[in-house]
């Protein structure tokens, strides 16, 4: 039984820990708005150019670095798929993309033209760069803007490893036919690329979300509930560990939790947490369970932050017999 919860115990401290990062969060910090994805912030103009942006996050990915200014005097931010960057010392001087695909398209020898059969109505050529865009390849072009944030091809359709790719002044288009009733055009994350081959300080990818958080306030609660054992006896125990996060996914200290059961037969019994949640937003509730009822026991969790926010969730578990 310790072996057992030892092992759970592990798990919901990995999750504790890990995170979840399918959404951003904004802080209340200024006009900063922080990214627990990747640790980083955006403010100022360049966040005004990301969030004026239509599909930012698939043109531009997270937030890899601070806005700092690199050795020619520009402010630069670097993001998975795209790097920002403005002079400062011109008055109203405008947020504008790197050329990354242009940039690293030079410095590439490696060149292997794929011939694909194109016909005038798939197609559109640019005579500006003398390339032309075919297929999805266009169409996703077509449907983001692409004059504006993605630039004119620059290339011939091409093969890179056992991918057929596209460069474009401002990014490299992905075929991937393997997404099957998915996305398989993609951008490529050129920002990471042109970062590291660039021979930028490795630090700047340093995430500061742990300095930054704490001066945050608490402005939401989620909480989420685990039991030990799927199902169990009419005289048993169960154990039940319950994680709390705010707002920006980071773990809540000193909120209090109480658990209320709810027995198929209409009866309810309520306990507590031995204590408050710790430094990593967890705590403990030990539940004895006397029931004389069997089936499914729905399991509802109240949770009382430090300043008094409240947040509930459930969870659930059998009695068999």
């Amino acid at each position: 039984m310790k072996a057992r919860f030892s092992g759970i115990l592990l798990l919901v401290f990995s999750l504790a820990l890990g995170g979840y990062t399918q959404w951003a969060a904004r802080a209340q910090n200024n006009d900063i708005r922080y990214f627990p994805e990747t640790g980083h912030t955006l403010q100022g103009v360049f966040r005004e150019f990301y969030e004026s942006t239509p599909d930012a996050l698939l043109l531009f990915g997270y937030p890899i670095t601070e806005a700092f200014t690199d050795s020619g005097g520009l402010e630069v931010q670097y993001f998975q798929k795209a790097r920002f960057e403005r002079n400062p010392a011109a008055l109203s001087s405008p947020v504008r993309l790197t050329p990354l695909g242009a940039l690293l398209y030079a410095q590439s020898s490696q060149h292997t033209p794929v011939n694909i059969p194109a016909n005038a109505t798939a197609c559109r050529f640019f005579p500006e760069t003398g390339h032309s865009l075919c297929y999805d390849f266009l169409a996703y072009w077509e449907t983001r803007n692409g004059e504006r944030y993605l630039g004119r091809p620059i290339s011939p359709l091409e093969k890179e490893g056992d991918r057929i790719v596209q460069y474009l002044e401002y990014g490299r288009l992905e075929w991937h036919p393997e997404n099957v009733g998915g996305a398989q055009i993609m951008l490529a994350n050129l920002g990471e690329v042109y970062f590291q081959v660039s021979g930028e300080n490795p630090q700047l990818l340093k995430a500061i979300g742990g300095a930054f958080i704490a001066q945050q306030s608490i402005t939401a609660i989620q909480a989420h509930a685990f039991v030990t054992r799927a199902s169990v006896s009419q005289q048993d125990e169960q154990h039940i560990y319950i994680i709390v996060r705010d707002q920006n996914k980071q773990p809540i200290e000193g909120a209090t939790a109480a658990v209320t059961l709810l027995y198929p037969d209409g009866s309810s019994a309520r306990y507590a947490a031995r204590q408050n949640t710790n430094r990593f937003g967890f705590t403990l509730v030990d539940v004895a369970i006397n029931a004389r009822t069997t089936g499914i026991v729905e399991v509802r969790v109240d949770i009382t932050a430090p300043n008094g926010l409240e947040e509930s969730t459930r969870t659930s578990f059998r009695i068999w017999y």
